[in-house]
């Protein structure tokens, strides 16, 4: 039931032709700047510049994966990063028919270098970026977006602490550029630095308290250090901002289910659900939030829909008997008990409920049968002997439960409860002598565990019988 991978959908807009102007904060337009995300991810996939966000963080002090939204786009990062890529192709081209030197000569300005990286950038040709980045951050030391896609690059090649050196250079040169403080903040989680990663993701917000990333990846990490309350005001801070994230309402919900608030979790859970029909693991979740509610008959339904569409389906049987049970509809409990055993048929914990199920209804033979079957397989099973031994005895099949109670005992001398029942069974034979020896092999027992409501209430039993003897006439006594 895992909700580590987050899924976007990413913004389909091609922009490597229309990027315009001359302000060089804004180099990284469009889809290159989107390709900072998969810099921080370190993920393998293909790279490409259409893309508006593509990738995402380690976020979270337990490593989980956290896709970074694409909700932010190709629009807004050309808004505030707006400098004229463009194509430097007509000119490469050129320069190579004029000769190697007047090739030289095309790239010989930091913004040549910087598109020629650009290109390459977008050809995978990471190495050669690197190169250019460099060379343009050369030329001019305060080129911030050089800086930035450079600490993209190696952040995605797993050298972290080259790439938030780059990502601290691009803040200084430029301070107020939230996307370089999330950046840096992904890639401090990457290498466990949460409190940086946090202080990252809190600066972020502050420039852009939009910025819906920030807020989820943060909750992220606070709620892995169980600051359950701050991970919730994130979380519900990165719902108002995109009120579709779907999992970040399962991941609210599953805080809340932490705190035990099952309440505002079964309304979380139901969100997820009404936004992807799909979810049968957050069925099966909200089907155990209902059944601590005491909701048994729509706990039913939820489980009833993932055993319907054949999802973890031993658990959704074992549940919905758990409810049915709770609903007192015996019947339907034992036959999903009864799935459960087809597919997992040395399930010791089912054949015991099922065995129980039995019982209540006075189905003592199935119930019998169930405990034999655990005893087949678990031969040292002193308790399920006396469960065995208990429904014999209401079966009146004296001579069987009291086997079973001697089983007991030889496997557990200490057992009390085995020697009462015992003692009872021989009552009911005429055997009283034998019946108060049991009763004060119990009251002995009892005693030693300081059990002493239970010691009086057993001499007062001993008292009766031994009256009992006493007043037996003596011809009822003799054996003819």
């Amino acid at each position: 039931m895992s909700i580590e991978e987050f899924v976007i959908d990413v913004a389909e807009e091609c922009i490597l032709n229309e990027f315009t102007g001359s302000n060089k904060v804004g180099s990284v337009a469009g889809g290159v700047g989107a390709l900072c995300a998969i810099g921080a991810l370190g993920l393998t996939g293909p790279i490409a510049i259409p893309l508006a966000i593509a990738g995402g963080v380690l976020a979270g002090a337990k490593g989980e994966s956290s896709v970074k939204n694409a909700a932010r786009g190709i629009g807004s990062i050309v808004e505030s990063v707006a400098f004229g890529v463009g194509s430097v192709v007509d000119n490469a081209t050129k320069g190579i028919a004029g000769g190697f030197l007047g090739f030289i000569d095309i790239f010989k300005s930091d913004e040549d270098f910087f598109k020629r990286g650009v290109e390459r950038f977008e050809n995978e040709q990471y190495a050669e970026a690197v190169e250019d980045f460099s060379q343009a951050i050369e030329i001019n030391p305060q080129y911030s977006e050089a800086y930035f896609l450079r600490g993209c690059i190696y952040s995605d090649a797993g050298e972290h602490q080259e790439a938030i050196k780059d990502f601290s250079q691009a803040i200084e040169i430029s301070p107020e550029w939230d996307e370089a403080y999330f950046l840096r903040g992904c890639t401090r989680s990457d290498v466990h630095d949460y409190r940086g990663a946090i202080a990252d993701y809190t600066q972020t917000i502050i420039i852009n308290p939009e910025h819906c990333e920030a807020y989820c990846n943060r909750g992220h990490l606070l709620a892995a250090q169980k600051n359950y309350d701050g991970a919730i005001f994130d979380y519900t801070q990165t719902i108002t901002l995109n009120p579709n994230e779907v999992e970040i309402y399962e991941r609210r919900g599953r805080i809340y289910v932490e705190i035990k608030d099952y309440k505002l979790a079964l309304a979380d859970y139901t969100q997820v659900i009404n936004l992807d029909k799909c979810k049968f693991d957050v069925y099966f979740i909200r089907g155990c939030i209902l059944v601590d509610l005491k909701d048994y008959k729509e706990a039913i339904k939820d489980f009833t829909y993932v055993i319907e569409n054949n999802y973890n389906l031993a658990d959704a049987y074992l549940y919905r008997a758990n409810a049915y049970l709770a609903n007192e509809n015996y019947h339907k409990a034992i036959a999903d008990f009864t799935e459960i055993i087809n597919i997992r048929p040395n399930d010791v914990n089912c054949l015991l409920d099922r065995a129980g199920a039995r019982a209540t209804i006075k189905d003592y033979n199935g119930a019998i049968a169930d405990y034999t079957l655990v005893i087949q397989i678990q031969s040292e099973s002193v308790d399920v002997y006396f469960y065995r031994g208990n429904i014999r005895s209401l079966q009146r099949d004296f001579r069987g439960a009291i086997k079973d109670y001697n089983k007991v005992i030889q496997i557990d001398p200490n057992y009390a409860f085995a020697y009462i029942k015992r003692a009872f069974l021989q009552k009911e034979q005429g055997k009283n002598k034998e019946a108060i020896e049991d009763l004060k092999l119990a009251i002995a027992i009892f005693y030693k565990k300081s059990m002493l409501n239970e010691v009086r209430n057993l001499q007062q039993k001993i008292r009766t019988l031994e009256n009992e003897i006493k007043n037996t006439p003596w011809w009822k006594t003799r054996i003819f």
